[in-house]
């Protein structure tokens, strides 16, 4: 029997719609799966999903550029519902109640991240990439959504690419 079609769809460097949607499958469960073992009493839950991908890429799995832009877009959207179903009831009674203050404290832990990243840009005398540092900044406050809008911004796959490593070294941390 020949089962070449079956390295093909499983194996790294092949880029069709099956083997991304495979690649999708498959690291999305082995780090949901990870994701529930606790080390030491601590679980890193969905987080495992992101370092289950890093791992595959660093093997050279590809997906289908398409499929990529279509699921990143995807995913935030739902990952932005989730969050606003599960606040929402609660988000304008939350004023009332040292609402104000914290969104205070919220806006003051952003401007201390963008103060740390651009001391870090000018300290390196401008040869880190801006690009890195706002990947950095996003991972290092968990800040999924403010990556892409960076992301959009960029246009470049190279700045993409950049951000997005620089978010991936940085979210373990943040988390």
């Amino acid at each position: 029997m020949d089962f070449s079609w079956l390295t093909s769809l499983l194996g790294p460097g092949n880029e069709s719609l099956a083997s991304t949607l495979v690649l999708y499958s498959f690291v999305i469960a082995a780090g949901v799966f990870l994701g529930k073992l606790k080390i030491g009493g601590v679980s890193l839950g969905v987080t495992f999903v992101l370092f289950v991908g890093i791992l595959m890429g660093h093997f050279g799995y590809i997906v289908n550029p398409e499929v990529l832009k279509f699921v990143r877009e995807f995913g935030l959207i739902l990952f932005i519902f989730s969050i606003g179903i599960q606040v929402g009831p609660g988000f304008f009674s939350s004023f009332k109640e040292g609402g104000v203050r914290l969104n205070m404290l919220a806006v003051l832990g952003i401007l201390l991240n963008v103060a740390i990243v651009l001391i870090i840009y000018y300290v390196q005398g401008g040869s880190t990439s801006i690009e890195a540092l706002v990947g950095v900044m996003s991972g290092a406050v968990t800040n999924t959504p403010g990556l892409a809008a960076a992301q959009q911004a960029a246009g470049t796959t190279e700045a993409i690419n950049t951000m997005a490593m620089g978010y991936a070294a940085d979210y373990p941390l943040g988390v």
